[in-house]
């Protein structure tokens, strides 16, 4: 090669140094290592994450551990084991509520859509090291409680949202830290809300001012709504439960409430029907409200939101042979959605009636018929009744009269104010080619104290739920049950 011709190629940097050197080497992109998920099985609680397929229920042991039930052997890592490049991450959960209790602490999240479930860990100092505590295999779950704590001792809890793909796991980055004290619990009230006596009800101004009290009501069987003080939902206390529905189902009278403030759980507190005294409270599985209650001989159906649930009434007598103060039922033994939203809910005769609780117009109460076969329940329509707005309860007796109460807003100058009850005696016998049958003309209609919720019937008297002791601007409070003989309502 001739100098001239090599100076020529160096100029432009063709110059072959040995060879294969004409082949220009690419380094390859470096493939991510795939870490494996954190062993974190030391610092698992040991109950199994076990979805419920039917009505369970769970009895709290009288004496729960002082000392936390984990004690991981291994610090967990201090990161979830997400795998960048391989596995997309959940989007990371909010924990928007968490409450302490007696030697519990619960805490509620925000569902993850694109997560397969949940991680939970937990410590005793905020920048300490954090256990896993729970792993839950469902994003359909939005609540944990950690029980047999330390009493009186603050707890710090975060959490992840986890997915799954080929075997290879992948979490979210850890979602806001959250702390709650435990401490000791009172039990649930059984004196009344506002009036402890006899004496003291009979000088109230609703006493004073409804005839539907002082001339008609039978202050012995009347009896005090419990929980208004104070109600243990679970281990936590609630200090404002609203009462909503209330029914007799065999030996007991069951009575809804949902917590105002919407921190505890749904509860039905469960009385004697003979004594009128409060046994034990079923603290149900959500906080939704349960507006209403009936009974069909072998289930209590509930409303819950949209939908109407139902379990057996062995929950409930379960409940009373346990001793305990609370029971918790894990899940529904069905539920199912409805024509009309179940916001007022009567079992008559084999029919389950159901309507809504309108404000501005009347509507349609429509009537089922329950099939039951292997412990599962179905509804078919059978009957359509228009009803007035503002429903709150509805009852049948053995006579076929259907009571019916009816209030709206907390005292008397509020627009659409109303509180009373109403008594029909529908004709069933010939309904219409679409079910629609008449409930008849009113045959007695009385007025009543301001926040009239659920009602039943049991013998000769109709029994009245009353709400009004929990809202401050309520002037006519009643916090009892009252009741009235039935033939001072025909």
């Amino acid at each position: 090669m001739s100098k001239k011709f090599t100076a020529w190629l160096l100029t432009w940097g063709l110059v072959l140094t040995g060879a294969g050197a004409a082949q220009s080497s690419v380094a390859a992109e470096p493939v991510p290592s795939v870490a494996s998920e954190t062993n974190d099985s030391a610092g698992t609680v040991t109950p199994s994450d076990t979805v419920a397929t039917g009505p369970a229920i769970d009895v709290p042991t009288a004496k729960p551990s002082a000392s936390p039930t984990t004690a991981p052997s291994a610090e967990p890592s201090a990161t979830p084991s997400t795998t960048p490049g391989i596995v997309d991450p959940p989007q990371t959960p909010s924990i928007s509520l968490v409450k302490g209790g007696n030697k519990r602490i619960k805490i509620y999240w925000g569902k993850i859509s694109n997560a397969m479930g949940y991680k939970i860990y937990y410590s005793t100092s905020k920048t300490g090291t954090y256990s896993l505590i729970k792993t839950i295999k469902s994003n359909a779950t939005v609540k944990y409680v950690k029980t047999g704590l330390t009493q009186n001792k603050t707890y710090y809890f975060k959490m992840t949202a986890y997915t799954s793909e080929n075997n290879i796991v992948a979490e979210s980055v850890f979602s806001n830290i959250v702390s709650a004290k435990t401490g000791a619990i009172g039990a649930t009230s059984k004196t009344a809300k506002t009036y402890s006596s006899k004496a003291k009800f009979k000088k109230s101004p609703a006493y004073k001012k409804y005839a539907a009290l002082k001339k008609y009501s039978t202050y012995s069987k009347s009896f005090p709504i419990p929980g208004m003080i104070t109600t243990n939902v679970g281990g936590f206390a609630a200090k404002k439960m609203i009462p909503q529905g209330i029914c007799q189902a065999g030996g007991y009278y069951l009575i809804s409430a949902y917590d105002y403030y919407e921190q505890d759980e749904t509860v039905i507190y469960i009385m004697n029907l003979s004594t009128h005294s409060y046994i034990t409270t079923l603290v149900l599985p959500n906080k939704a409200q349960a507006n209403a209650l009936a009974y069909d001989g072998t289930n209590v159906w509930v409303s819950k939101g949209n939908n109407v649930a139902y379990f057996p009434y062995s929950v409930i007598t379960s409940a009373v042979n346990s001793g305990s103060s609370f029971t918790t039922l894990s899940d529904y033994t069905g539920y199912m959605k409805l024509d009309v939203k179940p916001q007022v809910l009567a079992y008559n005769d084999g029919i389950l009636w159901a309507a809504a609780n309108k404000s501005g117009s009347s509507s349609n109460m429509y009537g089922y018929q329950v099939t039951k076969k292997n412990g599962m329940c179905t509804l078919t329509q059978k009957y359509r009744m228009a009803i007035p707005s503002k429903v709150q309860g509805i009852t049948f007796d053995k006579d076929g009269y259907m009571y019916m109460t009816r209030s709206y807003r907390q005292y008397s100058s509020q627009s659409g104010y109303v509180s009373q009850i109403r008594t029909y005696k529908p004709n069933l016998a010939s309904p219409s080619s679409k079910g629609g049958v008449g409930k008849g003309s009113i045959i007695n209609k009385r007025t009543l104290p301001a926040m009239a919720e659920g009602v039943t019937t049991y013998g000769s008297y109709v029994y009245m739920l009353y709400s009004g002791c929990k809202y401050t601007k309520c002037n006519y409070k009643v916090d009892r049950v009252i009741a009235t003989k039935r033939t001072h309502l025909q």
